[in-house]
Formats: structure tokens, sequence, C-alpha cells
């Protein structure tokens, strides 16, 4: 008798993205950039975005809320798309890792999760992203832009910081 050996399909690979960037600031400062809602509206967001709100419970369990919009100015009597992330913190070390989970409006359904770690670099603070559990490579790669915009535009916040 034959024996029968079932095909599987292949495993889903682990999809997740890991960028890290040097920025010129204190580690304290660049953490605050991330956990004052007055810091982070003033960078985050991808390179043609930028943030009019967030509201920020930085602890373990507590909420965010996140909105970009488009840069280039509303046409008169047209709404401006405002998409938002939200997701809790599941882990906060002051100074040295925050970890969310991230569902974002635009990929509905889907729930990833970011840590973000600081480290002590000389001129500065090495901060390094990174984004997991994606539910496909779409959106890995649309989130990779969007970290990369971000870090640019942190990176050259870092004066004010």
């Amino acid at each position: 008798m034959a024996t029968l050996q079932m095909e599987t399909a292949p495993s889903t690979p682990h999809l997740m993205l890991e960028q890290s960037r040097i920025i010129r600031a204190p580690r304290a400062r660049v953490y605050e950039a991330w956990t004052k809602p007055e810091s982070l509206t003033q960078w985050f967001g991808p390179a043609d975005m930028h943030c009019p709100t967030a509201t920020l419970d930085v602890r373990v369990g507590g909420n965010y809320r996140i909105e970009v919009a488009p840069n280039e100015a509303a046409v008169p009597g047209q709404a401006c798309k405002v998409s938002t992330a939200v997701g809790h913190y599941t882990q906060v070390v002051p100074n040295e890792l925050l970890q969310f989970t991230w569902s974002p409006d635009w990929n509905l359904g889907e729930e990833s999760l970011v840590t973000v770690s600081f480290l002590d670099a000389r001129g500065g603070t090495q901060i390094t992203i990174r984004h997991e559990r994606f539910a496909s490579e779409q959106s890995r790669d649309g989130h990779n832009k969007g970290w990369i915009g971000c870090l640019d535009k942190l990176e050259a916040q870092a004066a004010t910081l």
C-alpha cells in the first residue's frame, strides 16, 4: 500500500523590518520626543505627511492614538484625509525602550508590534525601530518608507530637542 504524503503550504515568512539611526541629542531628550505629544507632533509621520494630533498614555497597558495627514494644503470645501494608528504600550522602560502594538486604519485588521530602543552613542543617541508581525510584504514595505520619513524628520529636529 502506498504512503500518502501531504503537501503543506510554505510557511509564511516572518515579516519584520529594522532601522537604526544616530540622533544628535541626549537619550532622555530623544525618548521624550517619543513620549510627549507636543514633541511627537513636531516630527512624526512619513516624509509627505505631518502629525496634527497625538494622545499618548505612556505606561504598560496605556493606549495611544496618532493621527497623520498629508502636508499639502486642503482643497477649499474638501476634507483632508486623516489617517490614524492606535494601540497600547506593552513595555515601557524610561529612556531605554518603548514597545507598543500598532493598528493603522489604512490596514484594517492588522495589528503589528513596534519596539523602539534608545542607546547612548558617540555624539548622541542610537535609536532602533523594530517593527514586526505584518500581515503582508506590502504592509511591511509601506511601513519601512514611513519609518524612514519619521527618522529623517526626527534627525532634522534633533537641534531643537
